[in-house]
């Protein structure tokens, strides 16, 4: 018989399933590659993993280590921790709506949640440890190898781990926020004035809009109903510059254009108020200090990214600014794992 702890993983399970299918409001349906199966038994498997300290090199770590789930799936402390060599000290996301980007990390070194869990991996990984040998742990765990089975047809191995925690994060959906009631379903009494202020800042004079992607007529010509807040690219803000050098270059490790030298990805905005300190480097502690930060042009260098300056906001617009972004505070799904 199963116990009370596994049926409500499961019931969770599938509510999330549903979610991702039918989208929310202010979303659409999550994509997934060809393979990809979002499968009850799929997502029960990812889930498990991504809280198991045994794929980590002295299991002192599980996924859920850096993206806390208390914590939006973000990690509060300003430099993530890791076990393999140092190459940067960076903040973990969340992981909230993952399964919309286009690529992942703050440089996109990787292109699909697969791909990223595997390089979580191997001497520069965060994992400290071999995937072979991370397997080797699991290959006589019952509840993996049944999973593996039965979920993908499919021994213990890199695919199915990395299939079944790629399920796991892409239904961790969210949305329906009261901004999504005021902008998407025609509520507009759900906003305070502030809070509508703010909205006509944010896609007005501050443009925060233009990498933060909200899809719909009254602001964005291609229409649409949705919003990732994100637009997928990669900026040069001259977060971590001092001294006439930046301490992360971002975007270039990974293509080695100069173009992209300091760049990082736009980060999705939802549930933004769980998801301190910010920025890459985690040097801003909170929202009023990103609203400043934006609000000086950010910090100057040979390779900023064009048409970030000066916005002159007044002490009102800012605290109308951080008052809109609490508003994308949504529901999502805090994992139920017992393992």
């Amino acid at each position: 018989m199963k116990s009370a702890a596994v049926i409500k993983l499961m019931l969770a399970a599938f509510v999330m399933i549903s979610v991702a299918r039918a989208g929310t409001l202010g979303l659409y349906p999550v994509d997934t590659p060809d393979g990809a199966r979002l499968s009850a038994e799929a997502v029960q498997l990812g889930e498990y993993l991504f809280f198991d300290k045994r794929l980590s090199l002295d299991e002192s770590l599980s996924c859920a280590s850096c993206h806390e789930p208390g914590k939006a799936y973000a990690d509060p402390r300003p430099h993530s921790p890791a076990l393999g060599k140092p190459r940067h000290r960076r903040n973990a996301t969340s992981l909230l709506n993952v399964g919309y980007r286009r690529s992942l990390g703050w440089d996109g070194n990787a292109r699909t949640l697969e791909q990223q869990f595997e390089q979580s991996f191997g001497p520069y990984g965060d994992m400290g440890i071999s995937l072979s040998d991370a397997i080797g742990r699991l290959e006589s765990d019952p509840r993996v190898v049944e999973s593996c089975r039965s979920a993908f047809a499919s021994e213990v191995n890199a695919s199915c781990l990395a299939r079944a925690v790629a399920a796991f994060e892409r239904n961790l959906v969210s949305g329906s926020s009261r901004f999504d009631r005021f902008l998407f379903g025609n509520e507009s009494g759900v906003l305070t004035e502030r809070e509508r202020h703010g909205w006509e800042l944010f896609s007005g004079k501050a443009a925060c809009i233009d990498c933060h992607d909200v899809f719909h007529p009254s602001v964005n010509p291609l229409g649409g109903a949705y919003a990732t807040f994100s637009d997928e690219r990669f900026h040069n803000l001259g977060v971590g510059h001092s001294n006439g050098r930046m301490s992360d270059t971002g975007r270039y490790d990974v293509t080695r254009d100069p173009a992209d030298f300091g760049s990082f990805k736009t980060p999705m905005l939802r549930n933004v108020r769980h998801t301190a300190p910010y920025m890459h480097d985690g040097s801003l502690s909170t929202l009023a200090e990103v609203i400043d930060f934006y609000d000086r042009g950010g910090n100057d260098n040979e390779y900023k990214t064009a048409g970030v300056k000066r916005l002159f906001l007044s002490t009102e617009e800012k605290a109308a600014l951080v008052a809109f972004l609490e508003s994308l505070d949504a529901g999502y799904y805090e994992a139920t794992a017992s393992n």
